[in-house]
């Protein structure tokens, strides 16, 4: 684009509408009163919190804190697994073997006379691989019956799935709720999540749980290593659980952007040949008064019907009744772009996101496994060409991608900046890179896109706490360059330093005034409201006294003094300065000057060097 143009984007671009961009992965959901928001905060940090065996570790466990397992980003899914087993007679009949422990094995120990064992007599094992908790509140939030009713009508007759009714442990009495958490769907709620995980992943009895689990079943080890009392979790100063700050977090936690949030050919190929069948895309949040307005009558996209299929020999074998070893629910695709490993017990890990669904161990082999309720529609993706399959794969790597976020790295840097600026314009389609975007999806990347960027851009390059883009629209920061980037954080002049005692500063910044179509910024500071402005301009540098602390630092007699500029309301004045050109490179030495009516005040001087073929 041209300058012109860019100067045209800075100038009206603080005043365009812009569309609020989707949170991050990790971040909040929007529209979190200060008190929420202050709770999700306090339960970020809870979540990280790494336990110690004085504060109820253990005796056994799987990790010592919630975001060790989830991780990516905090909240969200990771690499960790734990190992499920049991007995299975051949009658198809599971024994969990509880008691010797399972059929969660705690891969770790306060000591080693507590370290657990796969028992000898256990004939199946599965892995299983940590799931996200983002949007946790958003799906708790989807009502029982929506999700209920795909089991009484199913989309397609190729598929089966089953609601798991079970009970919150925090309403031991009922009624059921409908699972939409775990591998099994064995969870319905938040709170009920956060009192399993704290027991069963940490040891850390809680009032949901009171109760730490003996090592492979061995009450004896128990009582001579749960040295804390049970249950370890109580109130803290606010009167508030560990439990009920990490459902908090959970619940708070945003659900995983989409971008472009609709329209991809991609989705309509993957609705086609049957993927949504079961991988659901949209639903809308209760609408029960008693929930918070940022969770209420929301809609979301999750890419899941929450309930648990037959997925034949790709299952894992391990029941947890009434669900059966060879049923799974149906996991969330947002946020997939980033998840590796995949499957319920991560059998595809590494590669990229492509090979993770195309390989042939991949996702979609792991679909047509025998016996699985999802072999039609992975024979039916398997018939498209290869143009189409990746277009499949371009919308699932939507799934989980920030706005602006071209690298697709999760952080929204300069990187994203510059590549937005080379790509301003259009007209693009959902299917080009560049919707990454436009955030309207209105086929232009411009001003509205670029005033929604400074809303969520990260870069802070002078580190006021201001982002950079919302100082260069606003005008806080001066651009001469028109990069979009406040010149201060570019290349700037030779500081010759020779200050008096006053506060007046200058600087130049922005491009090497000495290369081809450069230009910077000319800016002092901190002078007098509306004061009188001078700028010496001088061959060379010969510092002298011209009062009790100051001294003028350009050659005498001066090249040029100019005396037709004043401070604004604030005591700053900024200019663009053109470099390059058809002149040799000279070094010019620069110095202002303010008077108050009774004192001058000089700057600091520079030494600029501008010109050049």
């Amino acid at each position: 684009m041209r300058l012109s143009n860019l100067s045209l984007v800075l100038a009206i671009a603080a005043t365009a509408v812009a569309q609020t961009p989707q949170p991050k992965m990790g971040a909040p959901v929007h529209g979190l009163t200060a008190p929420q928001l202050a709770r999700f905060n306090a339960g970020k940090v809870d979540f990280s919190h790494v336990f110690q065996v004085s504060q109820g570790l253990g005796p056994i466990f799987n990790q010592t804190s919630c975001g060790s397992c989830h991780n990516h980003p905090v909240g969200g899914a990771g690499g960790q697994f734990v190992t499920r087993f049991g007995f299975t007679d051949g009658k198809g009949n599971f024994d969990p073997m509880a008691a010797l422990g399972g059929s969660l094995l705690q891969a770790q120990a306060i000591n080693p006379a507590c370290q657990e064992v796969v028992p000898a007599g256990a004939n199946t094992t599965a892995m299983r691989v940590t799931p996200s908790a983002l949007g946790m509140g958003l799906v708790e939030a989807i009502p029982d019956a929506v999700i209920a009713a795909r089991e009484t009508s199913p989309p397609s007759a190729n598929v089966s799935g089953r609601a798991h009714l079970v009970t919150p442990l925090e309403t031991p009495t009922g009624p059921l709720r409908v699972g939409r958490f775990g591998w099994k769907s064995q969870v319905a709620t938040t709170l009920t999540f956060s009192g399993d995980a704290a027991q069963n992943e940490l040891g850390f009895s809680n009032r949901l749980v009171p109760f730490d689990n003996a090592p492979n079943g061995n009450a004896a080890l128990l009582a001579t290593w749960d040295t804390v009392p049970d249950p370890e979790d109580g109130p803290d100063g606010a009167g508030l659980h560990f439990i009920d700050r990490i459902t908090d977090f959970q619940r708070y936690l945003a659900a995983p952007p989409q971008t472009p949030r609709s329209g991809m050919t991609g989705e309509a190929i993957f609705n086609s040949v049957g993927c949504a069948d079961c991988h659901v895309a949209s639903y809308t949040t209760s609408n029960d008064p008693a929930l918070e307005p940022a969770l209420r009558n929301k809609q979301i996209k999750p890419y899941s019907d929450f309930l648990v299929h037959d997925m034949g020999t790709a299952a894992d074998f391990i029941e947890h009744p009434p669900v059966t070893g060879g049923e799974l629910r149906t996991p969330s695709l947002w946020g997939v772009r980033t998840r590796d490993p995949l499957w319920h017990d991560g059998r595809i890990v590494g590669g990229t996101l492509s090979s993770r669904i195309l390989g042939p161990t991949g996702v979609i082999f792991q679909h047509a496994a025998f016996g699985s309720e999802s072999a039609a529609s992975a024979a039916a993706f398997n018939a498209l060409s290869s143009t189409d399959k990746n277009k499949v794969v371009a919308f699932l790597d939507s799934l989980g991608r920030a706005e602006f976020d071209w690298d697709g790295n999760n952080t929204l840097d300069l990187a994203d900046l510059n590549a937005f600026r080379v790509n301003m314009g259009g007209p693009y389609t959902t299917d080009s890179p560049q919707a990454v975007f436009d955030i309207n999806q209105d086929g232009y990347v411009n001003l509205t896109d670029l005033n929604a960027f400074a809303l969520v851009y990260e870069g802070d390059c002078n580190g006021n706490n201001v982002n950079d883009l919302a100082e260069v629209l606003s005008g806080a920061a001066g651009d001469g360059n028109q990069n979009f980037v406040p010149d201060e954080c570019e290349f700037c002049q030779t500081n010759l330093g020779f200050a008096g005692a006053g506060t007046l500063s200058l600087s130049m910044c922005g491009d090497d005034l000495t290369t081809a179509n450069s230009r910077g910024t000319l800016q002092i500071r901190n002078g007098p409201a509306n004061g009188f402005l001078l700028i010496a301009i001088g061959f060379g540098s010969n510092p002298q006294l011209v009062t009790a602390t100051e001294y003028l630092v350009p050659l005498v007699p001066l090249a040029a003094l100019v005396d037709y500029f004043t401070l604004d309301a604030n005591g700053s004045f900024r200019i663009t300065i053109q470099g390059g050109g058809n002149l040799p490179v000279n070094s010019w030495v620069f110095q202002a000057a303010t008077f108050t009516g009774v004192a001058f005040d000089l700057s600091n001087a520079l030494s600029v060097s501008v010109g050049g073929f």
